[in-house]
């Protein structure tokens, strides 16, 4: 975990996103429910998707995606469905700098439990090195409840105190601190970006076109 590259996971994410939105997209249907002007109401139907509808309300600055997706507000420019329409210029998927467009309290990242698990076996495999009483199948005793940070903390708050409490008795006071465990919680990322959010980044370039589409004047 100390080489984890969040760039190279992000990149997984997306193909996945993209995967799962190509399996699930054939037989989608739009209906215009509203087009005036700036102020836009379109809804989706997906009849192989597991998240059903989504809808895309826009007014003056803002864009709202909301349905089996979640819901994701994004304020930057007058027109904000030109702002997800694929150009030959700019990314048709754009992530990192859509994120930052979301309005205040919106959240694209969530809890990791694999990764948390990972940091702390990674954790342990280091103590084993400068603390003698620590075994490196402990890691896998303490890999209990991590599905919340909550959760984590706590077990890891029981883990420290139980194993400096074994500490050897007999040692003089530098090597009874040295031999102090913590885990070096502050240097983990435990969040990875939402799949809900990543496959509504796929959604919507996608929505674009095809209000596009359905513009374009027929013979």
């Amino acid at each position: 975990m100390s080489e984890f590259d969040p760039y190279d996971e992000l990149k997984k994410q997306m193909a996945a996103a993209q995967e799962r939105f190509a399996s699930e997209v054939d037989g989608a249907t739009m209906t215009v429910v509203k087009d005036d002007g700036l102020h836009r109401h379109l809804t989706f139907r997906f009849p192989k998707a597991s998240w059903e509808w989504c809808e895309i309300i826009t007014w003056p600055g803002t864009l709202t995606l909301r349905g089996g997706l979640g819901c994701w507000s994004f304020t930057y420019d007058e027109d904000m469905l030109a702002f997800f329409r694929p150009g030959p210029h700019r990314e048709r998927i754009d992530p990192l700098h859509w994120a930052q467009k979301l309005a205040p309290g919106s959240e694209v990242k969530e809890y990791d439990e694999n990764r948390a698990r990972a940091y702390v076996r990674q954790a342990v495999a280091e103590a084993v090195e400068t603390h003698e009483h620590i075994r490196a199948e402990d890691a896998e005793d303490w890999l209990s409840s991590f599905d919340t940070e909550a959760a984590l903390m706590r077990t890891l708050g029981w883990v420290e105190g139980r194993v400096d409490a074994e500490r050897p008795a007999g040692a003089t006071l530098e090597e009874y601190m040295a031999s102090e465990f913590h885990f070096p919680v502050q240097d983990w990322d435990l969040y990875r970006w939402s799949n809900w959010f990543l496959l509504s980044c796929v959604v919507l370039p996608w929505a674009v076109e095809q209000y596009d589409a359905a513009l374009v004047p027929v013979g």
